[in-house]
């Protein structure tokens, strides 16, 4: 998807694509997208060990322009916004595709790895944590994750963060978690063309691990959405 995509939207779209994959009448999709400024609040944290408090209520003194939306994700608050990826797989937990059977925590651990072999292939070290899902390099959390899972299919999904403005980062505590630990890709390498290089990529892995289908937004909205939703452009 090129643009920036509103939240609310996309969170109605994910909705569609779900009844339309319960019924099998698409397949495994994956959405690849850029949100408008947001900062969304999930169902809880994870635990990690450590008790961290979760941050509510959200401060009403949010800069203009950044919006604010609940979400049935799991995880905290946290932020999107142009130059992060947000990749939203809608797939089945039934074993024959890209998620394993009925295992959220295998699901998380293998869209985990797709981006975890794609930095490596970068030379860059990444990898995952059992107590704090998402994608770190060292002690820097390059990617975020939060999904949530109707009718054993599973939506929302993760954040790259890529070339994206670090400090939106510091109007909350991300995933629980102090906004220091957040990176990003530019810092780690060069990304001339990091849309069409990331998006290639990670449908390319997710295709070999499972019947995964990529949409742009023209073809997600056809499917799965009333076609006057409007998008926004570059």
């Amino acid at each position: 998807m090129k643009g920036y995509s509103p939240y609310e939207r996309v969170r109605e779209l994910q909705h569609a694509l779900i009844e339309l994959r319960v019924k099998d009448l698409i397949p495994d999709t994956v959405l690849f997208l850029e949100h408008e400024p947001v900062i969304t609040r999930g169902k809880g944290l994870q635990f990690t060990g450590v008790e961290r408090p979760r941050q509510m209520p959200l401060s009403s003194t949010l800069p203009d322009g950044i919006q604010f939306a609940e979400s049935e994700r799991g995880g905290d608050l946290t932020y999107h916004g142009p130059g992060q990826l947000v990749i939203y797989p809608i797939c089945k937990l039934d074993g024959k595709g890209f998620a394993p059977f009925h295992d959220v925590t295998g699901f998380l651990r293998k869209l985990e790895n797709v981006f975890i072999a794609d930095l490596a292939e970068r030379g860059i070290r990444a990898e995952s944590r059992e107590n704090a899902t998402g994608v770190w390099i060292g002690e820097k959390k390059v990617a975020s994750a939060g999904i949530a899972v109707r009718k054993w299919v599973a939506y929302h999904g993760f954040a790259m963060n890529c070339v994206n403005d670090l400090s939106r980062f510091f109007l909350i505590q991300p995933c629980g978690f102090s906004p220091e630990v957040m990176t990003r890709l530019a810092d780690w390498v060069s990304l001339p063309n990091w849309r069409e290089d990331l998006e290639a990529s990670y449908s390319a892995r997710m295709e070999e691990r499972g019947q995964v289908e990529s949409l742009s937004l023209q073809e997600a909205l056809e499917r799965g959405m009333n076609a006057s939703c409007i998008y926004r452009q570059r």
